[in-house]
């Protein structure tokens, strides 16, 4: 009863907050044209339970506004809740459990800011956050003066934060960004590839590198396939063609070497791939 008790009472303040915003909007409308206002809102509540742990339970409180320009946005409010019922976090607009050793602990925003609670929800977290994911257990991705890193649940420094960009593009593997210059790194602070790359993007299931003008491929895993010392890559139906020194070599989508880099001509037709050898077209495969 006490649990539903304080349901009620946020869903009050929260359609009560929504009632005074919608009236302010309609108040600005009157004396501007151009002012945007909420014309409908859709309010839903759940109770959702977390994966890893059956001690808490998440209570979200969804609203979906719609505007007068025909743009909508949807707004979340989370509150955790003990088995007991009593209340260990509220009012937040985020909310992600990490259990480390058998230990709870929650990644919570509030404000513009994320803290990182305890199951006594004492805040364990002493630097601000805007930014925080648990990316592998006990790995969290945070974002700290627009600069990324990676941090324990003890807040211990994993992978400095001095990342401009932190993209996670597989399982444990990221593409950072440091002063302009793209690497490969793991959430564990393995380097694969240092800051030292023009570009990279993805190339079927592997990884297009770019360094002063030349070009080379990784695998899905991190692990260099070509290093940047080739003239051009590019796709060929189903097939990546590499060219260097007027040559060219064939591999397939995953990176696997179809043949060196040998060859006059390559082309593909009626999918079947050619190449020219000896003043010949031949088929390859």
């Amino acid at each position: 009863m006490k649990k539903f008790s304080v349901l009620l009472a946020l869903t009050l303040v929260l359609s009560c907050n929504y009632n005074l915003a919608q009236a302010s909007c309609h108040r600005h409308g009157s004396s501007c044209s151009s002012c945007v206002y909420v014309v409908r809102s859709d309010n839903f509540q759940e109770e959702r339970t977390f994966p890893k742990t059956d001690k808490y339970s998440l209570f979200v409180d969804t609203t979906i506004n719609y505007y007068s320009n025909g743009s909508k946005r949807t707004y979340y409010n989370y509150t955790i809740f003990k088995q007991d019922g009593s209340v260990l976090a509220s009012n937040c607009s985020d909310v992600q459990h990490v259990l480390v050793d058998n230990k709870d602990y929650f990644l919570i925003k509030k404000g513009s800011y994320y803290k990182i609670l305890d199951s006594k929800a004492l805040e364990v977290a002493n630097r601000k956050y805007t930014r925080a994911q648990e990316v592998m257990p006990n790995r969290i991705l945070v974002r700290v003066n627009k600069r990324y890193g990676i941090i324990d649940i003890k807040e211990n420094v994993i992978v400095p934060i001095k990342y401009k960009e932190f993209t996670e593009v597989g399982n444990n593997l990221f593409i950072t960004k440091l002063n302009g210059y793209y690497g490969m790194i793991d959430s564990s602070n393995k380097v694969y590839l240092k800051d030292e790359y023009d570009r990279i993007k993805p190339l079927y299931d592997t990884y297009l590198i770019k360094k002063a003008g030349k070009y080379g491929i990784v695998d899905i895993k991190g692990n260099i396939i070509l290093d940047a010392n080739c003239d051009k890559i590019k796709k060929m139906g189903e097939y990546i063609i590499v060219e260097k020194d007027n040559l060219y070599g064939v591999y397939d989508s995953l990176g696997n070497k179809i043949s060196d880099i040998e060859y006059k001509k390559v082309k593909l037709e009626r999918n079947q791939l050619k190449i020219k050898k000896d003043g010949q077209w031949q088929e390859l495969l």
